[in-house]
């Protein structure tokens, strides 16, 4: 891999940066809209409408979207912060924040959290939605979570916390070279829990959940409902994304990297950004229109309607650049709502979005990445595709763990710019992974002969002395035959130690 920097663009035949182990030019670097203005869409399916040629939306999403009263605001001509949300649940929690009296070790909350989960996961499907219990138990083990982690943010000295909120937790993991103690992320069940979904939808997301049952009842991940940190400090998002939108070399960056699709053939606009990891998570905007037979001048009510056909007639470029103002605002919120939520946890937040860290990068032009987000965009072997079993059994290995940490900041001891730290990693990583083959090969040889003569010692002095004082001298016999094998035992003790193992382990696993 060649160097990273993180503010040039990224080489067309490098693996791309996701992890899929793609050249970059057929995964993010193929950035060419899907559809132009005016193409045809597939036939609406039941309960949905196609905004593009790949996109479909229910149709009470769209209800969702536009409830009645919403307020309708006028463009200002340049992109502006949006209202933050938050549910008054949420707001109840985040009252529980720096609390961490009486709370619940990470291992009793992991155990409780995978306990509710298998129950949400054995109930019957259906398309009732959960009873009262159901949610009093997701609430209550919310509440859980946030005492829990407050009491974390307390503890001195504080362990290493990492938010990501687009990786799957395993993977976050080891990409990221097991440096944290603990990855907060965002709680799917609360958030599914808050929009009144069905048994079938609940069962669902909990046995998703269920993939990371060992990472969960370990502790080492912790899911959190990112809502709570909005209602506590959401008027610091709006003032910090407000800041950064009246930087104009930003807002420009940032709008040279939206990627439009549409209006097709119905009037909805599709923004991504480029190199954003969710590319497939488009947002989406309609456009709309007054139905001027609708207005009631008396009572200022008037109906506005949405989804209507393309006109090749009508000009679009007035919406189209007011949708690329709010995308532009929309993005930057975005980055500062994880950005905060990270830090009302007490943790660091590692973006896996290239896009994202360059927009952090340009905000903060003399600040290196840290150093879970330079082993995330390195180039790492072997830790980046275990389960979450296999996981779970590699952190109980702490002196590997601790050795492999160790080792990870020593080498960006001396790391000038981020290019550096992503190069010291991936060097590092290659070299602990030589030394894992080189580790493997001792064990089966070498260490294998080692125990052969001192194990055939201790068998036949165990004998000796069982026939000559029968179980008495056998156990007589026995410390002596312990120490002949303790060079042996202690090799490999030492050897389980070092953090080259911890890629013997993960190789074994994948097997």
């Amino acid at each position: 891999m060649e160097r990273i920097d993180l503010l040039a663009p990224y080489g067309r035949n490098e693996r791309c940066w996701c992890g899929s182990e793609r050249k970059y030019k057929t995964c993010h670097g193929n950035q060419r809209p899907p559809s132009q203005p005016g193409a045809p869409l597939p036939l609406d399916r039941d309960g949905s409408r196609f905004v593009s040629p790949s996109t479909s939306v229910a149709d009470d999403a769209l209800v969702d979207m536009m409830p009645g009263g919403t307020p309708i605001t006028i463009p200002s001509g340049g992109p502006e912060p949006s209202s933050i949300s938050y549910t008054n649940w949420e707001a109840d929690l985040a009252g529980a924040l720096g609390n961490g009296a009486n709370a619940l070790s990470v291992e009793e909350l992991g155990g409780l959290r995978v306990e509710v989960l298998r129950r949400l996961a054995g109930m019957p499907s259906g398309d009732d939605t959960p009873p009262d219990d159901i949610t009093e138990a997701v609430l209550q083990l919310a509440a859980a979570t946030i005492c829990t982690v407050a009491q974390l943010a307390q503890q001195t000295p504080r362990q290493t916390m990492l938010w990501n909120q687009e990786l799957d937790v395993a993977q976050f993991l080891g990409r990221t070279l097991l440096l944290a103690d603990h990855v907060l992320y965002p709680d799917h069940v609360f958030r599914t829990v808050r929009s009144n979904p069905t048994m079938r939808r609940l069962k669902e997301v909990a046995a998703s959940e269920l993939m990371n049952a060992e990472l969960l009842a370990s502790g080492i991940a912790i899911p959190v409902p990112p809502g709570v940190a909005m209602a506590a400090r959401g008027p610091t998002v709006q003032e910090l994304t407000a800041r950064d939108l009246k930087v104009t070399a930003l807002t420009d960056w940032v709008r040279r990297q939206l990627i439009l699709e549409g209006p097709t053939a119905r009037e909805a606009l599709l923004v991504r950004a480029a190199d954003d990891l969710a590319r497939e998570e488009a947002r989406f905007w309609l456009h709309a229109r007054t139905d001027p037979d609708s207005v009631d001048r008396q009572t200022r009510h008037f109906t506005m309607t949405m989804l209507q056909p393309y006109d090749p007639e009508f000009n679009y470029e007035p919406w189209i650049n007011q949708v690329k103002d709010s995308a532009v605002g929309a993005f930057v919120q975005r980055t500062h709502e994880r950005v905060v939520a990270a830090d009302v946890f007490g943790s660091e937040y590692v973006s896996a979005s290239l896009f994202e860290a360059r927009l952090l990068r340009r905000r903060e032009r003399d600040v290196r990445i840290a150093e879970a987000q330079a082993a995330l965009w390195a180039d790492i072997p072997e830790l980046t595709s275990l389960s979450s079993p296999d996981l779970a059994k590699l952190l109980k290995n702490e002196h590997a763990v601790d050795d492999l940490r160790r080792q990870v900041r020593a080498s960006l001891k001396t790391a000038r710019s981020d290019g550096d730290s992503v190069d010291a990693i991936t060097e590092l990583a290659n070299q602990l992974e030589a030394a894992s083959h080189k580790l493997q090969k001792t064990a089966m040889t070498d260490r294998g002969w080692q125990a052969v003569i001192p194990g055939g010692v201790a068998v036949a002095t165990m004998v000796v002395g069982g026939i000559t004082g029968g179980l008495a001298g056998a156990g007589v016999a026995a410390p002596a035959a312990l120490t002949a094998l303790s060079p042996y035992l202690g090799a490999r003790l030492n050897m389980r130690r070092e953090a080259a193992y911890l890629f013997v382990a993960a190789r074994r696993a994948r097997k």
